[in-house]
């Protein structure tokens, strides 16, 4: 057991890292980023990966904030399409549209979890759509289906 696996808040070992560091950096008296569980991320090893991170639709309803919802599956993206046999997935993005930020994101499918590396930045930087949908994205890969959800935005 470590020092973060005690705080109760989930039982991933990234979080408990972060959560240890927090309490040492407390404890020796040094400045620590705040914990952030508005972006915590998670990956289910499964096939498809299944990689999650923010805060759920209804949690961010039930925060008051307005949300769009945009899906986009991955066999109706290039390197879904290029990748046939076990494309099966989706890129599903929430936005709290007053703030023109993502607090959700879902990428299910082949490499799910890499995916997700991209969206757990965004949501933990609150990085404006703006900024997202105006990076160059490489084609083809399973991360440009990020690029097709925001699209799906309008």
């Amino acid at each position: 057991m470590g020092v973060g696996d005690i705080a109760g808040e989930g039982l991933f070992t990234h979080l408990a890292i972060r959560q240890a560091d927090i309490a040492v950096g407390d404890i020796l008296g040094r400045d620590v980023e705040p914990l952030n569980l508005g972006a915590l991320s998670s990956v289910t090893f499964t096939d498809p990966e299944i990689g999650v991170v923010g805060r759920t639709e209804a949690e961010a309803r039930s925060l008051g904030l307005n949300v769009a919802v945009a899906t986009k599956l991955v066999p109706h993206t290039a390197r879904g399409w290029l990748h046939a046999v076990g494309n099966e997935g989706l890129i599903k993005l929430v936005v709290d549209t007053d703030r023109g930020v993502l607090v959700r994101a879902t990428s299910a499918g082949p490499h799910g979890g890499e995916v997700l590396g991209l969206l757990a930045l965004a949501v933990h930087g609150s990085i404006p759509l703006a900024t997202l949908r105006s990076m160059i994205y490489a084609y083809p890969t399973f991360h440009k289906g990020i690029e097709d959800a925001l699209n799906e935005l309008g």
